[in-house]
């Protein structure tokens, strides 16, 4: 991905440049103080003890 450089913003008036500015660095500090929490496979009320494995169900139900 391209670097955004300020040539890519000059459409935009100085006190916008400057509100950019602040929110981006804002972000970066937040991003730095407060990492995001580590992903937990969430476990669903239906199926308790996992998914049921579909070809052990379907194999029961051809037979006979």
């Amino acid at each position: 991905m391209a670097a955004l450089t300020l040539s890519h913003l000059s459409h935009l008036s100085p006190e916008r440049l400057k509100r950019l500015a602040e929110l981006a660095d804002a972000s970066r500090l937040r991003a730095a103080l407060y990492p995001p929490p580590a992903r937990r496979r969430s476990r669903s009320r239906q199926y308790p003890g996992g998914r049921p494995n579909p070809w052990r169900t379907a194999r029961g139900s051809r037979r006979g």
